[in-house]
């Protein structure tokens, strides 16, 4: 396979951020990690006592506190939440059960595949589009599937078949964490942590003469459709984009740290208030590039690759027209031209120079 080698190195590039302030105190840690956490309890406790007419509103907003939390967790899981390492664990263990999420599988499938093989096909537990090829190798109902998946209004079934189907809860042989019993323990503690969920619901209709179904709908079925609709819904933007290239084994290509972390990491800037919403998470560039980076770092860091790299990193306003217009092209990518097509293999985008 050819390796690049004409691009920065990681070194180099990371120079120009490490003067970047970066402090991990623990008070603005806890504040982090309790808000979401007391708001989707919270929330919970509404959905068990208050009316029915309530409950929907209950479960929208119980649906992204798991959203937050879940990036809360992220955060704890790559150890930039808390200063000591056990914090950060039981933080992360913690912080992604409402979405569940094995920390042993995530840990594996995120910080390890992810991050070491950004946009690589079959080796990052992300998004990677079909080609041609394999998607009219699917059946009708795969391709209605993936056609949902790659939608603007689908992004709830793009992450919980493409994610946690996938990647966290079953994945395949060669995706498996290798400490397998605390992988099963993991998952054997999710599964009792949903029927003790489930249990409550069921307990508090039965108790107050409701609808049951009514209670397990706004109680859990809607909170993790809007929180996996929300994760999935920043997943797929932070490394899907017309300019922005997926490679695979046809390439014969291995891109170098600043083609999978810089070139291919966008940088989709939100209004400021949904920025400080998400933490930052959408200054994902300067978080590829330095993992370790705590998310109030990650606005001065990502500025700083800008000002030294502004070429080589993707740059665009979030709308929702352009996030529409993304998962219209953003369909099928043909892997040996390296551009995006569409289901009747149509070019929908100029191919990527590499």
């Amino acid at each position: 396979m050819r390796i690049t080698s004409n691009s920065p190195t990681p070194a180099k590039i990371r120079v120009c951020i490490d003067r970047v302030n970066r402090p991990i105190r623990l008070i603005p840690g806890f504040i982090h990690f309790f808000l979401p956490l007391v708001l989707w309890n919270l929330s919970l406790i509404g959905i068990c006592f208050s009316p029915s007419w309530s409950q929907i509103v209950l479960g929208i907003i119980n649906g992204n506190a798991i959203a937050a939390m879940f990036n809360i967790g992220h955060n704890a899981l790559h150890g930039s939440l808390f200063p000591k390492t056990w914090m950060n664990r039981v933080a992360g263990r913690i912080a992604m059960a409402p979405s569940f999420h094995p920390v042993t599988s995530w840990i594996h499938s995120h910080n390890v595949l992810h991050h070491g093989n950004t946009n690589i096909k079959e080796r990052d537990a992300g998004f990677a589009p079909l080609s041609p090829v394999e998607y009219n190798m699917l059946s009708t109902i795969e391709k209605f599937s993936y056609r949902v998946c790659r939608s603007w209004y689908g992004c709830s079934w793009l992450y919980l078949k493409e994610m946690l189907f996938k990647w966290e809860f079953f994945p395949s042989p060669q995706r498996t964490p290798k400490n397998s019993r605390a992988f099963l323990i993991d998952r054997i503690q999710l599964a009792l942590f949903v029927s003790f969920w489930f249990s409550l619901l069921a307990w508090f209709s039965v108790t107050r003469g409701e609808n049951i179904l009514i209670m397990l709908t706004t109680g859990f079925f809607l909170p993790q459709l809007i929180s996996n609709y929300l994760i999935g819904f920043i997943t797929l933007q932070q490394h899907t984009h017309p300019k922005v290239p997926w490679y695979s084994e046809l390439d014969l290509q291995i891109p170098t740290f600043h083609e999978s972390q810089m070139h291919s990491t966008p940088h989709i800037i939100f209004p400021r208030v949904f920025r400080i919403l998400m933490r930052n998470t959408m200054e994902h560039t300067a978080h590829h590039v330095d993992t370790a980076l705590p998310f109030p770092s990650l606005p001065d860091a990502q500025n700083a690759l800008e000002n030294t790299f502004n070429n080589s990193i993707i740059r665009e306003r979030w709308s929702f027209f352009n996030f529409v217009h993304k998962t219209r092209i953003c369909k099928l990518y043909d892997y040996t031209k390296h551009q995006w097509v569409g289901y009747n293999g149509e070019p929908l985008a100029e191919p990527i120079s590499l």
